[in-house]
């Protein structure tokens, strides 16, 4: 045992109504817990965090100085401590106009950001938003509409050779990058202040997280694919325009059915199903791939680049299966626990 622990310590009854558990003296001292101090109780599935109860949580500012970084770094910075759960950024020393630029770009691809001041001097980046008040839930339901809105018109754009509509699915992903960002700013929120882990229905903010960042990878794909629209030069034969975008539609049946069973009620059998639906598509994609070799169609190599999309879209898909499975074994249902005590 280290000094840091673990310790055991036998669960006591006191007076006949109350349970009671002892501390270490010295290693209550050690961390900040005297006589009359308040613990916060976390219930984490089969675990159990106990926390010193929080202060209030006030203003998490920083400061950067502007002549120390160029100014894309300037942006990432705005950008990294969004995520972090920063609530303002002052960019000191004079930003020059570049800078000014760059940091307007960054707050542009963020939700709930404004610019709160700009003045000679410094800019000032505040985040107005109270992620409280948001639920992670909602957020991944719209993510997984604008990504899988975004795939569905550009597989449309490549079938149709519509290169103007391939260019706008390409130049919007920053709708999903955004929505992305909202989700990876709690996860970060929770490392640092346990109360905010659990996003509900069973489902911790790493759960939300995972999933979140393979919708997120949908919607780069889908913008890869609407690229591709814009380089082809004219629309694949029929039969090849309906297989791909039968197995487009089969990628992105997969994408929904492994979300909703994740927020649903994370069924194993539900979940394994997806992940074997993902599976044929991926049998399927590779079978279109050999059709395309031996067609030796004039635009057939950019045609198996959307092809190896739609096989990643599915893989993100049994991603957010196992995730969603990953999830149920850490809270299992009431009839598992059920079948567990017979």
């Amino acid at each position: 045992m280290t000094e840091d622990g673990p310790y055991e310590r036998k669960v006591q009854l006191t007076g006949g109504t109350t349970y009671t558990v002892s501390l270490p003296k010295t290693w209550a001292r050690t961390h900040g817990l005297d006589v009359g101090d308040r613990v916060s109780l976390h219930p984490r599935g089969d675990r159990l965090l106990v926390t010193k109860a929080a202060a209030t949580e006030g203003d998490r500012s920083v400061t950067v100085p502007a002549g120390r970084y160029d100014p894309p770094r300037l942006a990432r910075i705005v950008t990294a401590a969004y995520v972090a759960g920063v609530t303002a950024v002052r960019i000191a020393e004079r930003p020059n106009s570049a800078d000014r630029e760059a940091i307007r770009a960054a707050v542009a691809g963020l939700v709930g950001v404004e610019t709160a001041e700009e003045t000679t001097e410094a800019v000032v980046v505040r985040t107005m938003l109270d992620v409280e008040d948001l639920s992670p839930i909602q957020t991944l339901a719209q993510l997984e509409s604008v990504t899988l809105a975004a795939h569905e018109a550009a597989v449309e754009a490549v079938v149709t050779a519509d290169g103007e509509a391939g260019r706008r699915v390409a130049v919007d992903d920053d709708a999903s990058d955004r929505l992305f960002g909202l989700v990876a700013r709690e996860f970060h929120r929770s490392l640092v202040d346990v109360t905010a882990d659990a996003v509900g229905d069973g489902l911790t903010t790493f759960d939300a997280y995972t999933v979140a960042r393979q919708l997120e990878r949908v919607g780069d794909h889908a913008a890869k694919i609407g690229r591709v629209a814009d380089r082809i030069d004219a629309a694949p034969p029929a039969a090849v325009a309906d297989d791909l975008d039968a197995l487009a539609t089969d990628a992105r049946r997969v994408v929904r059915d492994a979300l909703s069973a994740t927020l649903d009620d994370r069924d194993p059998d539900r979940l394994c199903s997806v992940l074997a639906d993902g599976e044929a598509v991926v049998e399927a994609a590779g079978e279109l791939d050999r059709e395309l070799y031996g067609r030796d169609l004039v635009d057939g190599y950019a045609l198996a680049t959307v092809l190896d999309s739609l096989i990643r879209t599915a893989e993100y898909g049994r991603n957010v299966a196992e995730a969603g499975l990953h999830a149920s074994l850490r809270t299992p249902t009431p009839e598992a626990i059920a079948e567990s005590t017979r």
